[in-house]
Order: C-alpha cells, then sequence, then structure tokens
C-alpha cells in the first residue's frame, strides 16, 4: 500500500486506502494545493486492485507528473513525483526504499530531455476567453479537432497556424489560412514570439505569456526586409520611368470639365474609394457608382489607381487601364467626369483657363462690315 505525501514535508502522509482523493486548490478536498499558481486546479486519484490513476478535472493549469505533462489522465506508481504550480507530491511504499538509480557510463549516456516549453497562450475571445494553453513543439492550432488546441469558430481554418519552440525562442507559421495571423495587428506568415504579444487568427486573440527577454525591439518577421525591397523598387522605377514622380504627402485632383468652376480636391494618404475621397461632389450621380470602384492607394512606388469594378471602366490620358501608378499632370476620366491629377508643387495649380471674351470685338466688327455696306450703296 502506498502513501502520498508533499516532498517538503509540511503535512503528514496520506495512505492511499479510498476509492477516490480529491485535489483541489480550494476546500472541500482530501489534498490541498495553496500555491497561488495552481489556482483553480482539479483533479482526482482513483485507487483501483493496487493501480492508481491520476485524472484530469481542470485543463488548467497544468500538472507535471516526473516532468512531463498530464493531458487527460495518467497511472502513476511509487516514487513518482507530481508538480502542480510550486508544490510537489510524491508516491512512497513505506515497504521499499527508492530502487537505486544504475551507473551509466557517461559515454554511453542518453539524455533525455523534457519537451515542455516555458511558453503558454491565454485566449483573450469566446468562447475560449480566460484559458490557458501550455505550448509544445509542434503544436497546431484550428478549427478541425485533429488541433492540438481547438477553436470552435467558421472564420478560423482548419489548421490555421503551426507553433514551434526553438532553443527557448517560440516562433509562429501561418499554414495559409483563409483570413490570416496578425502578430500585434501586423500580419504575417512567420514571426517570432516574444511574451505580452497579441497573436491574433482573424478576430480570435491569445495573450503571449513566457519568459522575459532583453529584446525591446518588434517581433522579428522571417520575411525579406521591407526597407531593402522598397529602395529596389524605387531605384528599379525611376530608372525606367523617369517621369513617375514618387508618392509626396498630399496630391491634388483638378476637375477640367467644361461646366466645371475649377474645383480642387487635396487627397492626404489616402487609401479609398474615389468617391469618399470627393465627398458629395458625386454623392448623387451616377458617376458615384463608378467612383466607388476606383481606388486612389498611396503606395512606395508611387499614388497608385485601380478600378476595382467600374462598369464604364478607368481612363489614364484618354487609355482604358485596370491599375496604373500616375505621374503629374495625367488626366483620369471615371465615369464621364475628367480629373487632372498634381502631385509636383506644395500648393494646387491653376489648370482651368478662363474663356476669351469676344463680345467686345462683335460690336465693332458689326459697325465696321455696316459702314463698308452703306459706302458700297452711296458709290453705286
Amino acid at each position: 500500500m502506498l502513501k502520498i505525501q508533499f516532498k517538503d514535508r509540511r503535512k503528514p502522509a496520506m495512505w492511499l486506502v479510498e476509492s477516490t482523493l480529491k485535489i483541489s486548490s480550494q476546500m472541500p478536498c482530501d489534498i490541498l494545493i495553496e500555491d497561488i499558481n495552481a489556482k483553480g486546479i482539479e483533479a482526482d486519484l482513483i485507487i483501483e486492485h493496487s493501480q492508481i490513476t491520476l485524472v484530469m478535472i481542470s485543463s488548467i493549469p497544468t500538472v507535471y507528473v516526473n516532468d512531463l505533462p498530464v493531458v487527460k489522465s495518467q497511472v502513476i506508481d511509487a516514487w513518482d513525483v507530481i508538480r502542480i504550480g510550486t508544490d510537489e507530491l510524491e508516491l512512497i511504499d513505506p515497504l521499499k526504499e527508492r530502487s537505486p538509480q544504475p551507473q551509466i557510463a557517461e559515454s554511453s549516456k542518453t539524455v533525455i530531455r523534457s519537451a515542455i516549453s516555458e511558453w503558454m497562450l491565454k485566449a483573450n475571445t469566446k468562447p475560449l476567453l480566460g484559458r490557458f494553453y501550455q505550448i509544445n513543439d509542434g503544436d497546431t492550432i484550428g478549427r478541425d479537432d485533429e488541433a492540438n488546441i481547438v477553436v470552435p469558430l467558421d472564420y478560423i481554418s482548419r489548421i490555421h497556424i503551426k507553433l514551434s519552440v526553438n532553443k527557448g525562442t517560440l516562433f509562429i507559421e501561418d499554414l495559409n489560412s483563409s483570413n490570416g495571423t496578425f502578430v500585434n495587428d501586423e500580419r504575417v506568415k512567420k514571426s517570432e514570439l516574444r511574451n505580452k504579444d497579441e497573436l491574433r487568427l482573424d478576430e480570435f486573440s491569445f495573450s503571449i505569456i513566457g519568459p522575459e527577454t532583453k529584446k525591446e525591439s518588434k517581433p522579428k518577421t522571417i520575411v525579406r526586409d521591407k526597407k531593402e525591397i522598397t529602395e529596389k523598387i524605387k531605384k528599379s522605377i525611376t530608372s525606367t520611368h523617369p517621369k513617375i514622380r514618387l508618392a509626396s504627402q498630399t496630391v491634388y485632383l483638378h476637375d477640367i470639365n467644361e461646366n466645371s468652376k475649377g474645383k480642387v480636391h487635396e487627397i492626404i494618404n489616402a487609401k479609398n474609394h474615389l468617391s469618399k475621397l470627393l465627398g458629395h461632389h458625386l454623392s448623387t450621380s451616377e458617376q458615384s457608382v463608378s467612383a466607388r470602384h476606383i481606388y486612389l492607394n498611396q503606395t512606395d512606388t508611387g499614388w497608385e489607381i485601380v478600378n476595382n469594378g467600374a462598369s464604364d471602366g478607368l481612363l489614364i490620358n484618354g487609355r482604358m487601364q485596370i491599375r496604373a501608378v500616375l505621374s503629374d499632370e495625367d488626366e483620369v476620366t471615371v465615369g464621364g467626369i475628367k480629373f487632372k491629377f498634381q502631385s509636383s508643387g506644395v500648393q494646387a495649380k491653376d489648370y482651368v483657363k478662363p474663356k476669351k471674351n469676344n463680345s467686345k470685338l462683335i460690336i465693332p466688327a458689326i459697325a465696321i462690315v455696316t459702314l463698308v455696306a452703306v459706302i458700297s450703296w452711296l458709290a453705286y
């Protein structure tokens, strides 16, 4: 018959004679776990025919037997150690001494390292709100039952992401999910994770809990450096298309239609459809339908205009286009309305030339014609 006791001997050992002993962080229970880090622990020790089974009732916190985690249940024996938080319980056999460990030659010793990492996830979104998950190397998260951590929501992919631990560092990899993976609101394909980071699968959020690091920079996404790519693109564009001007902070669209009064639209840091950028100017006309499908985006390579479904198309300098990087003084036609694009200068230019008033010349011309006619008649 076995006994169970705290390794620090804080309480007397207990004989394992009952059919079930309850382990909990709150009374009533048979074995009280007082460590604050073990709050919420619920487990049973079931004794049947000299076999003792540890059965987990709660999933948090993680319980370990001989430094390996117990997922659902585990059979335990004499001299096994149960660790819950910082509290340790040991099964002892009073009739037997602990078996001596065989001496193993250093050269032939097989070192077994624990697969348990120091990393955990805390769910911040329903229906898993408040749950903690121990992270092991190779764990996956998804809505499928085959995932190690199941998030039962439609917008989560079947196997959405994979977690890996390499030399104590946690990494995330998006497995071609439909709605994306985000680290601190930045969409990533692969990224290092750090303590207190936010990991988001579409709208479902986890907090990262792990060892503190001296690094204070943002998580390193494992992609090519964006600045390097941007500089190469800029050099390539400006060398092959010298007329293309790179995006300035402020640009202008000039209404140059015949019945226009020369209205000028100032656009700053835009990334929206043209109808919204131009306010109510197009809001009640058929042109607004087309304009809602035309997007003007400030990019690293210049101001880009995109036709995303306008029925009557997008014309740049009279030519139909789907996508184009605009140059200074390009003529843009949307829904029959013409605009002049301005990206140079700090102020809006005046592209509307006033019509010449020829009325003052008409009267003298009529008088001259009349005079010539009268003279000709008199001479005749």
